[in-house]
């Protein structure tokens, strides 16, 4: 399985379930689980952590397939919404990993990003409570030109965030609270200007926020020092919520990460 004298224990959330169209599109129960070119979307990335060297444990969250089990460590049923899911795996994690032992959250919907990714991301992410990976739009658009990325404007440029959130075990009871308060308010954009503050959110609409004033608002509400991570590995940023991004034409020229126990 994976290195079990790594630091970190990754959390794989499998998504999709009936309100998903790209599983829906399918037929199957999770987005993770959609069929790509022989093999179910997750195992790209289960490969690619596993592959990594610096994976200490992978729990994943939601349903499976034999084309995922074998690269996982942990199967841990999926909640009726995603903050639910979330709290099981980094329960599930918190329990079984030691207590300087960081969580990795990612999706399953992320088949491009590949083991060097994963090790770079870890081994680069500044030593904090959280870290929050973003891709330049430049970047973005250069490695993956067909698939449809939103971005948001700063005064630090454009970018798209990316799917794997880094946190120390401390931040997690502090996380998932606020985490459900935003999924509450997600529909009710004057709820979460009031959860996060209507001045970050006025300068965030007309792109005069700033990393640092992001960072300082997180950090804030999380009571936990919290940074940006700018990461030129587009990879990390490309997920897919569009059954279209699974057609040949949209994934030309896109070679997945290194897929193990397939084809």
């Amino acid at each position: 399985m994976t290195d079990p004298h790594a630091s970190v224990t990754a959390v794989v959330l499998a998504g999709g379930g009936a309100a998903d169209r790209v599983a829906s599109s399918a037929g199957v129960a999770a987005k993770a689980l959609v069929p790509l070119d022989g093999a179910p979307m997750a195992a790209y990335v289960l490969s690619a952590l596993r592959d990594s060297g610096v994976i200490g444990r992978v729990i994943y969250v939601g349903p499976s397939d034999p084309g995922v089990r074998p690269l996982v460590d942990h199967v841990v049923p999926a909640g009726l919404r995603m903050v639910d899911s979330l709290a099981m795996g980094l329960g599930t994690g918190l329990a079984l990993g030691e207590p300087e032992e960081r969580l990795l959250i990612v999706t399953a919907d992320i088949p491009w990003w590949r083991a060097e990714g994963v090790r770079g991301y870890l081994t680069e992410a500044p030593d904090v409570d959280l870290v929050y990976p973003v891709v330049a739009a430049e970047t973005a658009n250069a490695a993956f030109p067909q698939q449809r990325r939103t971005f948001v404007k700063l005064r630090d440029g454009r970018f798209t965030g990316g799917n794997a959130v880094l946190l120390k075990p401390g931040v997690v009871t502090a996380l998932l609270p606020l985490m459900d308060k935003a999924f509450a308010a997600r529909k009710a954009p004057w709820r979460l200007a009031a959860l996060v503050g209507l001045d970050l959110v006025w300068a965030l609409l007309t792109g005069r926020a700033s990393f640092e004033r992001v960072e300082a608002r997180v950090s804030r509400l999380l009571g936990a020092q919290a940074r940006v991570f700018v990461s030129d590995d587009a990879g990390i940023a490309t997920d897919i919520d569009d059954p279209s991004q699974l057609e040949p034409s949209a994934r030309e020229g896109q070679p997945m990460a290194a897929l193990r126990g397939h084809g």
